[in-house]
């Protein structure tokens, strides 16, 4: 199983023009806050999960199927996040009510899981088409995806489990719009001492949350074009993941502090 970790790779923030494919949020359970996106990259023929929902529980989709025992061709593809250990697992339904199996490749690779005010956002990317079987593969043209989902406490308890913790839905993967986003450049990356925070000319003010590896809050602070430094003498070596904001977009950068 791959070993998660806490590093990026740029949120599907595709800065050309390339076509992208999303389910946009779908929300699973509204009173717990638990939603899911998946963004196909045409391009790079990446996926982007972004799984939002408590912190004190486990958070389990299956993509393509009606339910535990109605799987749709090519679908069963069960992804669970499990809080304790801190482990995205990728599964397959094998139908009935019987525990999703575990895959044998572990496709998911973790780069962000934050936990703020009780809420964890995790965003995981794997290929478009594995060549695993057991995973589904995401087109790159409007389709029907239907959805299940459940989730429980940390004891990763997968029996069957009452209406309120389960569901399902349907969403449709169609075509997002094609955004050219401006870009903030960050350097210098690895940096010793200093890193400096480049705006673009349109941008006038930012929000920036540094974490460590493990999701520490490291630093959080505003910048602006002409207060632009940030001191990172005193940081410890490693990787670290900074979420540039404003409000109307957010960029994320991983910085190496040597």
């Amino acid at each position: 199983m791959k070993k998660i970790t806490f590093i990026l790779t740029l949120l599907m923030a595709s800065y050309g023009f390339a076509q992208n494919v999303s389910t946009g949020v779908i929300t699973l359970n509204s009173s717990a806050g638990f939603t899911v996106q998946f963004d196909v990259n045409g391009t790079t023929n990446m996926v982007t999960m972004t799984m939002v929902g408590p912190s004190n529980r486990w958070l389990g989709v299956a993509l393509n199927a009606n339910s535990m025992s109605s799987i749709n061709s090519g679908g069963g593809d069960a992804i669970i996040y499990h809080g304790s250990t801190g482990i995205l697992s990728d599964r397959n339904l094998s139908g009935g009510r019987s525990t999703p199996n575990t895959d044998t490749s572990q496709n998911w690779s973790v780069d962000s899981n934050m936990v703020s005010n009780g809420v964890r956002t995790i965003i995981a990317t794997r290929a478009r088409d594995t060549g695993d079987a057991n995973d589904y593969v995401f087109p790159t043209s409007t389709t029907a995806l239907p959805v299940i989902w459940a989730m429980g406490s940390n004891s990763l308890n997968l029996a069957q489990h009452s209406g309120s913790n389960r569901g399902g839905t349907s969403s449709t993967l169609g075509t997002a719009a094609v955004v050219t986003l401006p870009e903030f450049n960050v350097y210098p990356n690895p940096t010793l001492k200093e890193l400096n925070v480049e705006f673009p000319a349109s941008i006038q003010k930012a929000s920036v949350a540094v974490y460590s590896v493990l999701g520490t809050l490291v630093l959080q602070t505003e910048l602006d074009p002409f207060n632009s430094k940030i001191n990172t003498s005193e940081w410890n070596t490693g990787v670290y993941i900074m979420n540039i904001s404003t409000p109307n977009f957010s960029q994320t950068k991983r910085i190496i502090k040597q």
